[in-house]
């Protein structure tokens, strides 16, 4: 049995490693098992357990995080692990840290959607909230389009400052922006990395055609879309239709009056799917990449 720090997970497994071990997720999601993520809500924060099969291993996922007094900010540490067995066996085969390789997952999943739904000739990024997924997030974007600049903006200027450093020497471009607006206007690819419980991104910011990666609604009142954006672009995807409809952005359907074709990114991947000048995928996460993304890592060592 393994135990595996973050620093191991990050020594181990790369996004661009990671984007088609979760696409392939999505197109064998037939050989997967997931029951619905479990919220175990407390003030100010809540837990998560994701339990999983795929494939010929189980594992769950237990994470949980505290906010701050204004209810925007985590305060101290998230903490995440990660436990998979062997179906076969029943063996346990390791606990993992698992911070590091969620961002990891996370932002694969954002590169499949992305090589999927965005403009082939996307040359221009935009990431909103400079956290700590944000790199990584570029890092998958860039992966699966010729990306020639990137736009960062996050309302805490100091974070935005310390992501541009973070990245100098990145092979893109990175571009620090004084407002979302500017940060939106010329990009193909929108990706939303905020925790905001109110939509911000509307549709009139958007160029004519792009794509939007929803990535920071994952939990029930989160939100970064304003309505107008689900009303008005083609196709919504979703990593997993229980999950969004309670935690992610598509919780708000209700208030669209004409909302896009919906779809699932299996259906995407396996082919399903025909470009529209405006696209949304919505992300909450899902235990099936973990357990994936946790065996790969257990299978290189």
């Amino acid at each position: 049995m393994r135990l595996l720090t973050n620093d191991d997970v990050s020594n181990l497994l790369t996004v661009e490693e990671c984007i088609p071990v979760v696409e392939r997720v999505f197109k064998e999601i037939e050989n997967t098992q997931m029951p619905p993520k479990i919220y175990l809500d407390i003030p100010n924060g809540d837990f998560r357990a994701m339990p999983a099969v795929v494939s010929n291993t189980a594992g769950i996922k237990w994470c949980g995080f505290h906010l701050d007094e204004t209810g925007t900010k985590r305060k101290g540490n998230a903490f995440s692990k990660v436990i998979i067995n062997d179906v076969d066996s029943g063996d346990l085969l390791a606990i993992m840290d698992a911070e590091v390789l969620t961002a990891t997952r996370t932002a694969a999943v954002t590169g499949v959607a992305t090589r999927y739904m965005s403009p082939e000739n996307a040359r221009v990024a935009a990431f909103i909230g400079c956290g700590l997924q944000t790199s990584k997030q570029i890092q998958a974007v860039c992966a699966v389009r010729d990306i020639k600049r990137v736009n960062i903006f996050d309302l805490d200027r100091e974070r935005m400052v310390e992501l541009y450093n973070q990245m100098e020497d990145y092979k893109t471009e990175i571009h620090p922006c004084i407002s979302l607006e500017e940060c939106v206007v010329n990009a193909d690819i929108v990706t939303t990395l905020t925790p905001s419980r109110q939509g911000y991104l509307d549709y009139h910011m958007l160029q004519n055609v792009c794509h939007i990666n929803a990535v920071g609604a994952d939990a029930k009142g989160k939100r970064e879309l304003n309505a107008n954006v689900l009303d008005k672009v083609g196709i919504i995807a979703y990593d997993e239709w229980e999950q969004c409809s309670h935690s992610g952005e598509i919780q708000y359907l209700e208030e669209s009056t004409q909302c896009g074709v919906l779809l699932s990114l299996a259906h995407i991947v396996s082919g399903g799917f025909c470009r529209t000048d405006k696209t949304v995928f919505d992300a909450t996460g899902l235990a099936i990449e973990d357990v994936a993304a946790a065996r790969y890592i257990y299978d290189k060592l």
